[in-house]
């Protein structure tokens, strides 16, 4: 019970968030709100949250990185390969030794608490990133660079922390198992996200084809298809860590596979397609936010007494030390290795955001046997990591990058092209007999479209509604001939707008799909 109370605690939480910045804070990413919000609940004296790491890797982290892998094509992974590896394993593994030594030098903690503080700060977060450069615009070749390095590199993390802890309870390193381990780990994860999607994907077209389901009265077979999309991550992250391959890995190529399966099924599977659009990105929205909120918790939690390491100064200078070797390791690689030029590869490297899933691999330890102090030393320290990471190019960013079209510029430019486009719509309207009672529903409807309608207007036709008798066949299909008609002209309007402003081109094409699809989904209510 109490897992579902802190779930829809959680959700809830990350609606309000979206809230707050949607009318309050628009030019502060949501992500940040979240993470306040999930500070602030924790003043609640009732609020009792245990930290679950399996459970946030599984139904969290692992449907968020499923929905970001399948927003990439596996051409572009796979043209890829070399600079990933660099940057997942060699680079990875560069910098938790570094850390390693600095830490066992600078600080004299033993050589596996400092390889285990080490492996922990290497895994980056994209979505913290997103959050760092919201309203900037960062070089492509970077932004590359960083996405597929927050895919792939958690499994590098997993298992130099796996390496630290086996020398930390045995007394002895495996460097040659850790090596085999990873090899496994890595391919047996790659193996069975291919097989397990490769199963899926089979299925879903053999139904599609046997079923006809593209039709409305077949339109409710694929229910269960819908539910097993939104499953697949977090089954197949359990089932690949049960047989001890990255889950992680798993659910990127499972990703990657359904982006190949959608590309070739856009008008094989209209309605099921965009309804798996639409339903990863709610969910990849609200998981974000869920991720944050998470994460702000659990760090305010750190500082609380039960939590606190003997040495809190201590705790954090270790923090700082491998915040400061992270983002050194990260400019040379990427300069010298990578080729970036000087001022990419600061970007490079202060890019490198850590965010949840470094204090999930650090609450992880909670289960092993490291002693009580060095679980809290590595909680506070990591924390610290991640806040550095998260304020240093926040702040540094606003100098080094510039600075996008700000959004709110963008809405301002798109619901002026909306309201023009409504207003020649009406006009043309305006040259064609209508009937009254339709006229005035039409005319509600295109103001509603541009929000130009009061909460009285909206009881005033909703009365009218319930009075109205049912319409007759004629009548329906009449109606349906004036709302195409309608939705065409407006469509016209803005093709022409779009091909003079080439600048807002991003935003005319969404406001094309809304009108598409507004007329997709009133068409297919008036035939229901």
């Amino acid at each position: 019970m109490q897992i579902v109370n802190l779930t829809i605690g959680m959700v809830l939480l990350a609606a309000l968030a979206m809230l707050v910045q949607n009318y309050l804070f628009k030019k502060v990413s949501v992500n940040y709100i979240s993470f306040a919000l999930g500070m602030l609940i924790t003043l609640v004296p009732t609020f009792n949250f245990s930290f679950n790491p399996e459970f946030f890797m599984g139904i969290i982290i692992a449907p968020l990185l499923f929905f970001e892998g399948q927003q990439n094509r596996i051409y572009s992974i796979a043209r890829s390969w070399h600079s990933i590896i660099s940057i997942t394993v060699i680079m990875i593994i560069i910098a938790t030794a570094v850390g390693t030594l600095g830490l066992k030098w600078l600080f004299g903690l033993s050589f596996p608490v400092s390889l285990i503080l080490a492996a922990i700060s290497t895994p980056t977060d994209a979505t913290a990133t997103e959050s760092v450069i919201h309203g900037l615009k960062i070089p492509a070749g970077v932004s590359k660079y960083l996405k597929n390095e927050s895919l792939f590199n958690d499994a590098s993390g997993i298992i130099l922390l796996n390496m630290g802890v086996s020398w930390y309870t045995f007394k002895h390193l495996e460097v040659w198992h850790t090596f085999i381990d990873f090899l496994y780990s890595a391919g047996g994860g790659i193996i069975l996200g291919l097989v397990f999607s490769f199963v899926l994907i089979l299925l879903r077209q053999k139904i599609m084809r046997l079923s006809g389901y593209f039709s409305n009265e077949n339109f409710t077979t694929m229910t269960p298809i819908v539910v097993i999309y939104i499953l697949t991550p977090i089954l197949l992250y359990y089932l690949a860590e049960h047989i001890h391959v990255s889950g992680i890995i798993a659910v990127v190529v499972a990703g990657l596979a359904h982006n190949a399966e959608f590309e070739r099924s856009k008008l094989t599977d209209v309605y099921n397609i965009y309804n798996d659009f639409q339903i990863s990105h709610i969910l990849s929205e609200i998981l974000n936010s869920v991720v944050f909120i998470g994460l702000g918790t659990n760090i305010v939690l750190a500082t609380r007494g039960n939590l606190l390491p003997n040495r809190i100064d201590l705790a954090i200078e270790v923090g700082v030390f491998l915040y400061v070797v992270n983002i050194l390791v990260r400019y040379i690689y990427s300069y010298l290795v990578l080729k970036l030029g000087n001022k990419d590869a600061w970007i490079f490297s202060l890019g490198g955001i850590h965010g949840a899933v470094t204090y999930a691999l650090a609450y992880t330890l909670d289960n092993t046997l490291v002693s009580v102090n060095n679980f809290h030393l590595v909680l506070f320290s990591e924390a610290t990591l991640i806040l550095l990471s998260m304020i240093v190019p926040t702040f540094l960013f606003r100098f080094i990058l510039p600075k996008d079209k700000p959004d709110i510029e963008k809405k301002k430019v798109i619901d002026q092209v909306k309201e023009e486009m409504v207003n020649y719509a009406l006009a043309e309207l305006d040259k064609i007999y209508l009937p009254k009672k339709f006229r005035k529903q039409l005319i509600f409807d295109l103001h509603a479209q541009i929000n130009e309608t009061s909460i009285e207007d909206f009881l005033r036709e909703l009365k009218k509604s319930i009075k109205q008798p049912e319409l007759t066949p004629e009548e329906h299909e009449f109606r349906d001939e004036i709302y195409r008609y309608a939705f065409r002209l407006e469509r016209n309007y803005l093709g022409q707008i779009a091909q003079k402003e080439q600048e807002y081109r991003s935003g005319f094409l969404t406001l094309y799909r809304e009108i598409l699809l507004a007329e997709v989904l009133y068409l297919h209510s008036e035939e229901e």
